[in-house]
C-alpha cells in the first residue's frame, strides 16, 4: 500500500490518494514489453543523486529513513528536492518505503524506482544504516546504466524476454555484495532484494511501471 502520495501535475500541486498493495509489487500484472534503454537511462540518471546523497551523508540517511518511517511526505520531498530537481508524476510512502514515479509518454506513462520493504510484514520500520548499504551497493549499477547504453540494452533485453539468469549475471557483475539475494523480473522492470544481518525483513530496490485502472 502506498498510503500517502504526492501527484505531481504543472506546478507540481499536492494532493493525498490512497493506493492498495499486497506486496512489493503493483497489484495487476502487465506484460514486461514497457521498458527501454531510455526509460532505465533516464530513471537512474534523475535518481543518482538521490542514491549517492544516501550512501555518503549519515546525517541525511538517518533523517531520510525517520521521514519514512513517520510517513512525512513534506520533509521527504523537501529533502529529495534539495538533490533532485526533475519532474515527477508523483512522490509516495507506506511509512515502509518510498515510490518515486518520473513521468513519460505513452504507452509507458509514470516509470517508479523505489526503496521498500514488503506491505504486510511490518509496519512504521525502515532502517538508515540498511538504507545506506543498498545506496552504496546500487551506485555501480545505476552508474553503469546511464554510461553504458549497451550494457542498458542488455537489461532491457533481459526484462522483455523474462531471462531470469541473464538478469541475474548482469546485476551482479556490478551489485558486488553478498546482501543482494534475489533478482526478480516483473512489471517491466527488475526488483533487487537485500537482507542484512540487521533486520529479518528484505529490502527491495525497484525500477518498474505500475498503472492503475
Amino acid at each position: 500500500m502506498r498510503m500517502k502520495a504526492i501527484k505531481m501535475p504543472t506546478g507540481e500541486r499536492r494532493f493525498l490518494l490512497k493506493r492498495r498493495k499486497q506486496d512489493s509489487k503493483p497489484a495487476r500484472k502487465p506484460d514486461n514489453r514497457y521498458v527501454s534503454v531510455k526509460v532505465l537511462r533516464k530513471v537512474a540518471l534523475n535518481m543518482l543523486p538521490f542514491y549517492r546523497k544516501i550512501a555518503c551523508n549519515r546525517v541525511f540517511s538517518v533523517k531520510w529513513a525517520k521521514a519514512v518511517r513517520e510517513a512525512d511526505l513534506d520533509t521527504m520531498l523537501k529533502m529529495f528536492r534539495s538533490v533532485v530537481s526533475v519532474p515527477l508524476s508523483s512522490f509516495a510512502t507506506n511509512a515502509i518505503g518510498y515510490f518515486i514515479d518520473f513521468p513519460f509518454s505513452e504507452p509507458i506513462g509514470p516509470y517508479t524506482n523505489a526503496t521498500s520493504l514488503r506491505p504486510g510484514t511490518t509496519q512504521f520500520t525502515f532502517n538508515s544504516t540498511i538504507h545506506q548499504h543498498i545506496a552504496k551497493a546500487i551506485l555501480p549499477l545505476y552508474t553503469e546504466i546511464i554510461r553504458n547504453p549497451h550494457y542498458t540494452a542488455l537489461i532491457v533485453r533481459a526484462i522483455r524476454n523474462n531471462n531470469q539468469a541473464f538478469l541475474d549475471r548482469l546485476i551482479r557483475s556490478k551489485v558486488i555484495t553478498k546482501r543482494l539475494i534475489s533478482i526478480d523480473i516483473d512489471y517491466s522492470g527488475m526488483f533487487l532484494g537485500f537482507r542484512y544481518p540487521a533486520s529479518k525483513f528484505v529490502y527491495y530496490n525497484q525500477f518498474f511501471r505500475e498503472r492503475i485502472l
